[in-house]
């Protein structure tokens, strides 16, 4: 059986609501760097594996649990976050300024558009959780922690739940709903199962540590 634990950035500066340049170099807060630091505490026994979305933040949240197991194997893999708007249009925006934007994306509900020069469409974002599913099971590594982002860690557990049906329309706007009614917090997580060629979504483990079945996920699964 192998255990993977999906665990989202520390507190960033957009979290924070500060203006930002661009998507992979926004950089931990003060407070973030405290969040990574207490997760990396909260880390009873080595992992096999450590993985990390190569944009900054993910890689600042992982340094400490990093640090603290330096003989564990660490890598960067394409598990960064959903950039879905063209960053060259929002260049030095906060994320009260992109939201009209936002929300203008999400309504439209359309898995293959892209918005230009630096984004990806919904159906890319699914490729991307896809091959990372697929890439884990092929690992040898039986724990593993993977830093990552929200809409990332969220668009692997709704394609373990829906499968094929995770890019239709109104799946689109279910996952949008779910990230404005349910936040996904600064470093919760979700913990996935990979026993018999099938992906479990266990449960969501919160900022504190406390772990909770999630009614959305806890019996969701898919084959490999």
């Amino acid at each position: 059986m192998k255990i993977v634990r999906l665990i989202r950035h520390a507190e960033s500066a957009a979290n924070a609501g500060l203006a930002t340049t661009a998507p992979d170099s926004i950089p931990l807060t003060k407070n973030g760097k405290r969040q990574a630091q207490s997760f990396a505490d909260s880390i009873t026994s080595a992992p096999d594996l450590i993985i990390s979305s190569p944009f900054d933040r993910s890689m600042a949240t992982a340094l400490p649990t990093k640090e603290r197991f330096p003989n564990v194997p660490f890598e960067n893999w394409r598990v960064q976050e959903f950039t879905y708007l063209s960053p060259h249009r929002f260049v030095g925006t906060t994320q009260a300024d992109r939201k009209p934007h936002a929300e203008k994306y999400w309504s439209n509900g359309d898995a293959e558009f892209n918005d230009g020069l630096g984004a990806e469409s919904f159906d890319e974002l699914l490729g991307r959780a896809d091959a990372m599913l697929s890439k884990l099971a092929d690992s040898n590594a039986q724990s593993v922690l993977v830093f990552s982002h929200g809409q990332f860690i969220r668009a692997v557990t709704w394609l373990i739940k829906h499968g094929g049906h995770a890019h239709s329309y109104d799946r689109i706007r279910e996952f949008r709903a779910l990230d404005v009614r349910e936040p996904f917090r600064n470093c919760s997580s979700y913990q996935l199962v990979f026993s018999d060629g099938r992906w479990t979504v266990e449960c969501q483990i919160d900022s504190s540590g406390q772990g909770r079945f999630s009614d959305t996920f806890c019996t969701s699964e898919r084959s490999r």
